[in-house]
């Protein structure tokens, strides 16, 4: 693992070279020549997040792998927001993590579990979609084999991303992810759910893209994108603790938010719905999905932090980015 986390972290530097003429260029088409696809865990974020990316008019795939959503009940939730959102957008079950893999989860996960594959509650059961199979990086492949280009944007766990990895990455130029590299992390180990909840496929995509790197025809850049959770503050930003080590929850959702999307209309008004249904289910919840998703439109709007991007406004000009991507939406009604 030493040997992995020493290579891990000279990639991060390259990353950063390859980075910087998206990143100073401070502009959404960076993107300009790329599908977009999405890996998701749907979660309650994470539709947002998908709504985000949707204003963009180049999603071309959603992956549901096994997370706080099952992969095929989350499947089922991601469609059928998709379809009251009047979008068209191809959803694919992914891949579920090894059950025999010794994670345990946190007392409250069956609650999130279920208020994510019923959309808050807004659903009276679960919506099982077809069952991961084989076919899952056929169907990839299909769906982007006019891409040019592949943005690939993981707001969930790395299972499905191990499985089709081989099909896509020749193709993908970008990943954007939620949370931040190991060796940001306190302690230099992983901690965030995305990584835990599949530990193994973590690791695995991690030096599997290490790999990527030695690529000399090609190379991937990678950026990860997280809520403030220190003491230092960019901009006018909320910081992630205050100056007695409290936490500041400020990017997270919030009752005069959910009543601004609902006063716009169209998809906005399905995302306040989902809200609305039932606010204990996002009383604890952060803006993490929604802020990577909109660092793919907005990147001016984030600061470096080692390894990672964090935002460098208020969280409240963060909800009006978000609300304003969103409203952008046309649906195919």
């Amino acid at each position: 693992m030493e040997v992995s986390l020493m290579a891990f972290s000279r990639w991060l530097i390259r990353c950063g070279v390859a980075f910087g003429s998206c990143f100073f260029s401070m502009t959404a088409a960076c993107f300009a020549e790329s599908c977009i696809v999405v890996d998701s865990d749907a979660d309650l974020d994470d539709y947002r997040a998908v709504a985000v990316i949707a204003s963009t008019g180049r999603l071309t795939a959603i992956v549901v792998t096994e997370g706080i959503s099952r992969s095929n009940e989350g499947a089922g939730a991601m469609g059928e927001f998709i379809r009251r959102s009047g979008l068209s957008i191809p959803v694919v079950a992914g891949a579920s993590a090894n059950p025999r893999r010794g994670y345990t989860p946190k007392p409250d996960f069956p609650r999130w579990r279920d208020s994510a594959e019923r959309l808050n509650g807004l659903l009276g059961a679960a919506i099982v979609a077809s069952p991961e199979s084989a076919d899952m990086v056929s169907m990839l492949g299909d769906l982007t084999s006019k891409c040019s280009a592949i943005s690939l944007v993981v707001i969930g766990p790395w299972t499905s991303f191990m499985r089709y990895a081989p099909e896509l990455l020749e193709k993908v130029d970008r990943i954007v992810a939620q949370g931040r590299p190991y060796p940001d992390e306190p302690g230099g180990e992983p901690t965030g759910f995305n990584c835990t909840f599949d530990i193994n496929s973590c690791l695995a995509a991690y030096d599997l893209l290490v790999g990527r790197q030695k690529r000399a025809d090609r190379k991937l850049r990678a950026n990860w994108i997280d809520i403030p959770q220190g003491p230092e503050s960019c901009g006018q930003a909320e910081p992630g603790v205050d100056r007695t080590g409290q936490r500041v929850f400020a990017f997270v959702p919030n009752n005069v938010w959910v009543n601004e999307l609902r006063t716009k209309g169209g998809v906005s008004a399905v995302i306040a719905d989902i809200l609305r249904a039932n606010p204990d289910g996002w009383a604890k919840t952060s803006l993490w999905d929604d802020l990577t998703a909109l660092f793919v439109l907005r990147p001016e709007v984030f600061v470096v932090r080692g390894g990672h991007l964090e935002p460098c406004v208020p969280a409240a000009s963060i909800r009006h980015l978000i609300t304003e991507a969103i409203s952008r939406i046309r649906s195919a009604h």
